[in-house]
Parts: structure tokens; sequence; C-alpha cells
């Protein structure tokens, strides 16, 4: 018998807009390192990834 609890951090991103767009994906074992890809994908794109809170989009963090 096993009991066991698994963590994955996910990263799901789209560029473009809805119907056209692609969806790109990653999968994380840690926070830090799920963290450290938004970081890395904020700043690649010179700030045009904006932050969803649920349905609503806020600005780009800085």
């Amino acid at each position: 018998m096993w009991l066991a609890r698994e963590v994955r951090w996910h990263i799901i991103a789209r560029a473009g807009d809805s119907e056209t767009g692609k969806v790109l994906r990653w999968e994380f074992d840690t926070e830090d390192e799920a963290r450290q890809m938004v970081r890395r994908l904020v700043h690649a794109d010179g700030g045009q990834w904006r932050e969803m809170n649920g349905d609503a989009a806020t600005q780009p963090p800085r």
C-alpha cells in the first residue's frame, strides 16, 4: 500500500490571441524553479507578458 502526495508547479503561457496564439507549458518540481522561469519569460520578451489573476489581467510585473 502507498500513500503518496505529489506537488508539481505548472506554468502555462499563451503568446498571441486566444484563437491563433501558441500555448507554452512547463512543469517544475519546486516553486522556486517555477518562479525563476516566470522571471526569465517576463524579462526575455521585453515585458510583453501579463500576470493573470483569475479572469482579470493585471499590468506587467516591474
